[in-house]
């Protein structure tokens, strides 16, 4: 979205197009080009004035993308201060972050960051240690635990957690009672057995919306998670891969699902829009997404009677843990910033709690909160489905490699995990082109081969 209209002279460059372009204003100020092609506000009294550069990811909500424009209009106004905003598409973003850092200019200094954003630059990680900061904020306002120590890398914070996102559990409950099922499943057991009761193939229908496309990150997020919730690990605590017989478990318990028909025959060739698809269509009873299409279900009237048979619940547990993985997003500092108190300063400002609060009640359930006083919020305690996005987070420790401690192992995992060698392995015992002890074979080959690839 690009605003349109005249901005404000404190904020004269902010709502530039995902392409880069600055939109020129109409008021007392103007936009022009610096010698070294990087692009600043300048009016008859900037010259006594900080200047502050964010680019902010775009989200799904275009209220909540202008109101945080807004928020970063209202901190220059009050703190006299040229902030150069640009909200920029997620699509282009880390292609236009690599442009400017490859060219050594128009380098913003507040970027929107995660885990894997940060790890990408590994290891030369252009953002800077904001532990100081992040603990700053923790003893002002605690973090939910999983927030605070998910987002660590090596002890260290590369950004600031900011929210999250979340992957919910969406059941059909009208299936369920059909099968005389009358509570809910809280275990992995629980729900492979419900799944089981409710598939109906010759009627296409089924129990279970997970595929094991070669590229469907969305479910290789899921398997994973079970995974780990049954004590199975790809890595241990020093980078080095340990994926064991609980992951071969894990191939062979899906191919099983799979066989049996609980799962769509069509599910090894999805991509991430496999699972939420199926589940749109009526194809499916268990369907784990983002909270995305729990808005899909309410803002489409297609989908209203499917809405009123859906409950919508955190995921399941293991028999070893509930860990979920976390999908924690943030502000970092870029270490090319000349004013890092400044930075600091305004990303405080995007964390004051009344507003804050307000902003994260606008983009519910789809981002949570990351403190510990949300639990008493009437928005999070009191919405269902909010609650049980929250009730993730709260949980949501787990990340690529989990638990994999040092920097360099962090790095391994989160850039393999885009080369899908889980989900692959788990495609070829389902397919029956390998059975799990070779699928295991040749995805920790994948993985030692990738390791050998990434700088020290």
């Amino acid at each position: 979205m690009v605003m349109a209209g005249t901005l404000a002279l404190s904020f004269t460059a902010c709502g530039g197009s995902s392409s880069g372009e600055t939109e020129k204003s109409t008021d007392t100020s103007k936009v022009e080009e610096t010698s070294s092609g990087d692009t600043q506000a300048v009016s008859a009294d900037s010259g006594n004035k900080k200047t502050i550069t964010v680019w902010v990811e775009k989200i799904f909500s275009d209220d909540a993308n202008t109101k945080m424009e807004e928020r970063l209009k209202e901190y220059g106004k009050e703190k006299n201060v040229t902030v150069n905003c640009e909200m920029v598409a997620a699509t282009d973003f880390v292609t236009k972050l690599n442009a400017a850092i490859e060219a050594g200019q128009s380098v913003p200094d507040i970027i929107s960051a995660d885990t894997t954003k940060v790890l990408n630059y590994y290891p030369n990680i252009p953002c800077n240690d904001v532990t100081d900061l992040v603990d700053q904020i923790d003893e002002e306002r605690p973090y939910l635990q999983a927030s605070y120590e998910g987002t660590k890398i090596d002890d260290k914070y590369y950004y600031v957690p900011f929210y999250s996102s979340s992957t919910l559990m969406f059941v059909r409950k009208d299936k369920l009672e059909e099968a005389g099922i009358t509570e809910m499943p809280t275990t992995w057991d629980e729900v492979f057995k419900d799944a089981e009761k409710v598939s109906d193939p010759d009627n296409d229908f089924y129990g279970l919306a997970i595929g094991c496309g070669e590229n469907d990150d969305d479910d290789e997020n899921t398997i994973r998670q079970y995974m780990w919730n049954e004590g199975g690990y790809l890595f241990d605590e020093d980078g080095n891969v340990a994926a064991d017989d609980k992951v071969t478990a894990v191939f062979d318990k899906y191919a099983e699902l799979y066989d049996d028909k609980v799962i769509p025959q069509d599910a090894t060739t999805w991509d991430a829009g496999g699972n939420n698809g199926s589940y749109l269509a009526g194809r499916t009873a268990f369907c784990f997404n983002a909270p995305t299409l729990y808005n899909a279900l309410v803002s489409d009237e297609q989908y209203k009677d499917l809405l009123d048979n859906t409950v919508v619940l955190a995921p399941p547990a293991g028999s070893d843990n509930s860990v979920y993985m976390n999908f924690n997003r943030g502000f970092a500092v870029m270490n090319t910033c000349k004013d890092t108190d400044l930075a600091s300063d305004v990303i405080s400002y995007l964390l004051d709690k009344d507003w804050y609060d307000s902003y994260m009640e606008e983009i519910a359930p789809v981002f949570a909160p990351v403190f510990e006083d949300a639990k008493e919020n009437t928005t999070w305690k009191d919405n269902e489905v909010n609650a049980q996005a929250l009730k993730y987070v709260e949980n949501a420790s787990g990340y690529y490699g989990y638990p994999v401690k040092t920097l360099k192992g962090r790095t391994v995992a989160a850039k393999h995990y885009f080369t899908y060698p889980f989900v692959k392995a788990v495609n070829q015992v389902a397919t029956g082109t390998a059975d799990s002890a070779g699928a295991l074979k040749s995805m920790t080959s994948a993985i030692e081969d990738f390791q050998d690839q990434v700088g020290e």
